[in-house]
């Protein structure tokens, strides 16, 4: 079995046969294509990609409430319509009070979502901002797995040029920071239940993990200026964290790289569909294959591309 966990629903009606990447001022930006607008044509891609089931996420950068009831109620009808095929997760505004927190248990307990994405960069805040909170205490309440998206809008300044550098690298650099951020800054002390799933592979963070675990070494306990945030080695707290393995395309040598450092436990399959892999779903079957054909044990390999994931969504 395989379940992807990075898999984008849209409500939207665009009519654009390809996902549209364009320069708009002095920034690169993409345009969704109609691919991912109809369940029909997810049904499709994942038949052809071997996937067998999907998980379906889409409202994770700051919502305004009355689109995401209607995401809500559309991907609950899609979820209805192929119910051994797709699970859907719920979107969120972390920071957008109780009126948020009520259609997140709506979702929930309702309409059955699984989950809830978020963005890396809500409303701005970084992960261990105490404005978050009750975001996650609420969360930990209904006892669901978060998804974070990589933002789009955040890290560019100093990737700025006349390519698409800041397109490619930013939000891997903030995904990475957020990685950090959430074993450092607290969050998994305060809320040790939360259950993190890091997209594209935890964007920077493994490519300066070793790094990491020198200076706080080195540091001791001036790494933190004033108050020490958290009681026990942040590692602890790293490997509770899961990875999806989006955002790459075909990228079996970032995941052996990721391996690494992280528990084939900690790993769930995702496609980043319909931006990647548009109309191409015998590469992502050959992703598949890629993994299925790792050197390590069958059970591991069981384990990122289905078994993390039953356990994830409670199947």
């Amino acid at each position: 079995m395989v379940i992807d966990f990075e898999h984008h629903f849209s409500m939207s009606g665009h009519h654009r046969p390809n996902v549209e990447r364009y320069w708009e001022g002095d920034e690169l930006r993409f345009f969704p294509s109609s691919v991912g607008s109809g369940i029909e044509s997810h049904v499709e891609f994942i038949d052809a990609a071997g996937i067998d089931i999907a998980v379906l996420t889409g409202q994770h950068f700051n919502p305004e409430l009355d689109n995401l009831k209607k995401w809500h109620d559309v991907c609950a009808r899609a979820v209805s319509d192929y119910p051994s095929r797709f699970i859907g997760f719920a979107g969120c505004k972390p920071m957008g009070g109780d009126a948020f927190f009520d259609e997140l248990d709506r979702a929930v307990g309702e309409l059955g979502m699984k989950g809830v994405q978020i963005s890396a960069r809500p409303a701005g805040e970084y992960l261990d901002s105490k404005k978050l909170w009750p975001f996650w205490e609420k969360v930990s309440e209904l006892d669901i797995p978060v998804d974070v998206h990589i933002s789009s809008r955040f890290g560019w300044d100093d990737l700025k040029s006349n390519y698409g550098l800041h397109y490619v690298l930013a939000r891997e650099f903030d995904m990475g920071a957020n990685v950090f951020r959430v074993c450092q800054g607290g969050v998994l002390e305060a809320f040790p239940g939360l259950k993190l799933i890091m997209n594209h592979f935890g964007g920077s963070a493994m490519a300066v993990k070793e790094r990491m675990d020198l200076y706080e070494n080195l540091c001791g306990d001036d790494f933190w200026q004033g108050e020490k945030l958290i009681t026990r080695p942040y590692n602890e707290y790293f490997d509770k964290l899961y990875f999806n393995m989006a955002g790459r395309g075909r990228a079996i040598n970032t995941v052996k790289s990721t391996l690494a450092h992280v528990s084939p436990k900690r790993m769930v399959f995702g496609s980043d569909w319909p931006p990647n892999y548009e109309h191409e779903p015998e590469e992502c079957q050959a992703y598949i294959d890629d993994i299925k054909g790792l050197d390590m044990p069958a059970e591991d390999i069981e384990a990122i591309l289905s078994g993390n994931g039953k356990e994830l969504l409670g199947l």
